[in-house]
């Protein structure tokens, strides 16, 4: 028996070509029981849709690219990276579409990678850190009806931009209102200056913070460096007009939490303060110490990227220009 095509699915199912071939894409705007008909039948007959085939006979490539940030070396080492990624691929490969990573390398003789990408068309739609959402790309993807989503709320000062993040302010409020359910009064937050004005993350964490404080009518403290801690858990009694030691931490990032840890011999601080930070670890459950955190589903943020980004591809209706993810105190 000779292998069947797509008009002949058609025929059998009782619809038409276009019909079968937005099955065959993963296009959600098919009822379910036509979908379920549809699939049946290929099953039947063996279908394997052929990409090459597919992509030159509806002039796309079955392809999402994700495009890092290669100057920025942090991303490459935070293993929460590769959760996004994971929750990227999972959707990507549902769609029955290939899933293209790399990272933007600027040429000067010749064109970026992410230019060639757009340009050339080498994917039917992008997936980007928000570090890559510059005037210069965001033209280019404008330019060339590149569908795309950024992973991160979106910085630059342009309207429409699609966007992905984490709800970082909400996550500072519940922590932060964690801290103070166990009877916590005094609660700094270590978050670095530099690094606030750097990453809006960090900032909109120090904003959820300030607000659930700013609620309770508690003092608003905020470093800068770990050695300011040192100073008030030093040797000598404080005197009766220095400044109160805090009775909680909330460090905005693992290497802020992983430098107060840093200092822990000889120092009774780890005794007498709570520490709390964003997102959990896997060395956590083996630490001496408890450290409160709020759980990121940084796989959910991923999954929710490519979702959006299909939805853009295939010119769904109603599709939101943001989604922010709440989080959840962890247990």
């Amino acid at each position: 028996m000779s292998k069947i095509t797509i008009q002949e699915i058609a025929d059998l199912a009782g619809v038409n070509k276009a019909t079968v071939s937005r099955v065959i894409n993963g296009n959600r705007n098919i009822s379910e029981k036509t979908r379920q008909k549809v699939e049946a039948i290929m099953k039947q007959h063996n279908y394997v849709p052929n990409s090459i085939a597919r992509g030159l006979a509806f002039n796309k490539t079955f392809t999402v690219g994700f495009c890092s940030d290669y100057t920025d070396k942090r991303a490459f080492a935070n293993p929460f990276f590769y959760k996004v990624l994971q929750g990227i691929e999972e959707i990507v490969y549902n769609h029955d579409h290939m899933f293209l990573m790399m990272s933007d390398h600027d040429n000067k003789k010749s064109q970026s990678t992410f230019e060639r990408v757009v340009v050339e068309r080498r994917v039917d739609g992008l997936i980007i850190p928000n570090t890559l959402l510059n005037e210069r790309n965001y033209d280019l993807l404008v330019k060339h009806d590149m569908p795309y989503v950024v992973t991160g709320e979106n910085m630059l000062p342009r309207d429409g931009v699609p966007w992905v993040d984490i709800d970082n302010v909400q996550a500072g409020q519940i922590l932060t209102e964690h801290l103070i359910d166990l009877g916590c009064r005094e609660i700094m937050i270590y978050a670095g200056g530099a690094a606030a004005e750097r990453d809006k993350f960090i900032a909109d964490r120090m904003k959820g913070y300030r607000k659930t404080m700013g609620n309770h009518r508690l003092d608003i403290r905020i470093i800068e460096q770990a050695e300011v801690l040192k100073s008030l858990y030093g040797s000598k009694p404080l005197e009766p007009a220095g400044e109160r030691r805090p009775e909680a931490l909330i460090c905005c990032t693992h290497e802020q939490l992983f430098e107060i840890l840093d200092f822990e011999k000889g120092n009774p601080l780890l005794s007498e303060i709570a520490l709390a930070t964003f997102d959990d670890f896997p060395m956590s459950k083996y630490m001496r110490h408890p450290v409160h955190f709020v759980e990121i589903d940084l796989e959910m943020m991923g999954k929710e990227a490519a979702r959006m980004l299909f939805s853009l591809m295939n010119k769904e209706p109603g599709v939101p220009k943001s989604v922010s993810i709440a989080t959840r105190i962890g247990s």
